[in-house]
């Protein structure tokens, strides 16, 4: 057999035709399957997500009422600077993660008594009615604020 027979010249072009349709195959079988993986990830706008049965909706939450906000009890943080022990830290809100500053107004919880920086928290209960912290409802006092404060102190 050399490379002028008519028999071998069939034979590689059989082979290259072969290898030529199971490559375009491959190449296709793997453009459809990044397609669907890339569909999967897409996000799903609220208009078509009644469509895709497997996606919970989250209801819509309001936030607490301004009044209710209004009324947690409030005190201006000033850092002891009489601690001889070095003590006294800057405390971190939890909704901005920001230092408080000095003589900022802080806002407490009455329930759970956790401590924030009042327009964040103010701004976090708009939309939340949990604390940010220990996701416990912020309800309004139920006697007053000293009694929250005194026992914070």
């Amino acid at each position: 057999m050399s490379f002028n027979d008519p028999s071998l010249n069939s034979i590689i072009l059989w082979f290259a035709a072969v290898t030529s349709l199971l490559t375009i195959f491959v190449i296709f079988t793997l453009l459809v399957i990044c397609l669907i993986k890339r569909r999967r990830f897409v996000d799903v706008s609220p208009e078509t997500e009644d469509d895709h049965r497997h996606r919970r909706r989250e209801p819509q939450s309001q936030g607490v009422n301004a009044s209710v906000i209004a009324a947690f009890p409030t005190f201006s943080y000033k850092l002891d600077n009489n601690d001889l022990e070095g003590n006294s830290q800057e405390i971190e809100c939890p909704v901005c993660l920001g230092l408080i500053p000095k003589d900022a107004v802080i806002k407490v919880l009455p329930n759970c008594k956790h401590m924030f920086d009042e327009e964040c928290i103010a701004r976090w209960l708009e939309s939340h009615t949990t604390c940010p912290v220990c996701r416990r409802m912020a309800e309004p006092m139920s006697s007053t604020g000293d009694k929250v404060l005194e026992s914070i102190v």
